[in-house]
């Protein structure tokens, strides 16, 4: 049986050894010193032209789209990122550090329309730098608890529709990703810091959700369909191919008899005709395209690129609830991201237009709640 003076060592040696363990855990979960946010400098021009403003950002989650409505509420204004700078046609700079509490794969995402890009740890982990609606891009990235990393993110945008957020999702969370908090983001590091040197960073990047492109597969199918001449001779009398394609674009003109992701032949329709977009969707209330509504649009470049001499109208409208100048300023949003959309598809943009026309235009009873979402949507009219 040990004697009192020599188990009190032993127990005082435990302790410190359980502080021990338990002071570098501690040291990873909270920052000794709090952040507040990221410097932001704020240019005119796409390119970091002209420097306005700079100011500290708690966090890059902003959607400048929607403005305040004139007094008469006839007009809709898009939002000014800061004071001086123009609401269309600026671009903005990120620089600070990120504390990471905790060490693992991080999940790292950026919604953005237009281009956005982001650099840790002086590596690029992100990058989307391009005209293009509200799009959402991933990486997984190995980081260290309790280091600070050199964090830089970099936006520009075009006209429109105005988005920027970079999000985590820290590592074996099974909740959703949201905006990195300004308690984990320094401007200026603390005395305390220990920061990560650059070029430590090795980004893993997700895969987004993409339409496939069903254009490669059949390609093999034809080369092998093709080793027996005995097929040249047996389909003689099976050759009355000229009359299908005739009956098509007379089936395809009302719409319904058109299966939902299918567009008939533009090219054979006459003109004024018009087709509704029928798998085309948007965020309720506004003009960000969702992912679903891809393989359609790139159906209809494809169209557009095989007959080089089509132009077409886009038309959006909306139902007639709400304000009829917001729903027309709504339905005009929606028919311009369609058009930018086709024209980052290699579209020449002269031959598209883009028209907003509200409510004026129904083509179902809007008293009937069953009927009115008809009135919702977006159509090419032949020109």
């Amino acid at each position: 049986m040990l004697s009192l003076p020599a188990v009190v060592p032993r127990v005082f040696a435990a302790l410190a050894l359980l502080l021990g363990l338990a002071a570098p855990l501690q040291a990873q979960q909270v920052p000794k010193t709090a952040g507040r946010g990221l410097r932001g400098q704020y240019f005119e021009g796409q390119n970091f032209e002209t420097l306005i403003v700079t100011r500290l950002d708690p966090t890059i989650d902003f959607d400048w789209t929607y403005g305040p409505t004139s007094p008469d509420k006839s007009t809709q204004r898009f939002l000014s990122p800061a004071p001086g700078v123009p609401a269309e046609g600026f671009s903005v700079r990120w620089m600070g550090h990120l504390y990471i509490p905790v060490s693992g794969r991080y999940t790292f995402r950026i919604l953005n329309d237009d281009g956005m890009r982001v650099w840790l740890g002086g590596k690029k982990i992100l990058d989307a730098w391009r005209d293009q609606v509200a799009t959402e891009t991933a990486t997984e990235i190995e980081l260290v608890g309790g280091r600070y990393y050199p964090l830089r993110a970099e936006y520009y945008q075009v006209q429109w529709d105005t988005r920027a957020r970079l999000t985590w999702q820290l590592p074996g969370s099974a909740a959703e990703p949201q905006p990195i908090p300004a308690d984990n983001l320094y401007a200026a590091l603390p005395p305390s810091a220990k920061p990560i040197p650059n070029a430590a960073v090795r980004p893993r990047r997700v895969a987004a959700p993409a339409p496939v492109v069903p254009s490669v597969a059949p390609a093999a199918p034809i080369a092998r369909a093709a080793p027996a001449p005995a097929r040249r001779t047996a389909p003689v009398p099976r050759r009355p191919a000229p009359t299908p394609p005739v009956a098509p674009p007379a089936a395809a003109l009302p719409g319904p008899a058109t299966a939902p992701d299918t567009l008939p032949d533009l090219a054979t329709l006459r003109k004024g005709a018009a087709v509704t977009l029928s798998n085309l969707y948007f965020t309720q209330s506004t003009a960000t395209l969702l992912p679903t509504s891809r393989p359609l649009l790139n159906q209809l470049a494809r169209m557009l690129r095989a007959q080089p001499a089509l132009r077409l109208e886009i038309a959006g409208h909306t139902d007639n609830v709400g304000e009829p100048a917001l729903n027309l300023r709504l339905s005009e949003q929606r028919a311009r991201t369609v058009r930018r959309y086709l024209v980052q598809q290699g579209i020449d943009s002269v031959r598209l237009t883009a028209v907003g026309y509200g409510g004026t235009r129904p083509v179902a009873d809007n008293r009937d709640p069953q009927q009115r979402p008809r009135n919702r949507r977006v159509e090419v009219v032949v020109q």
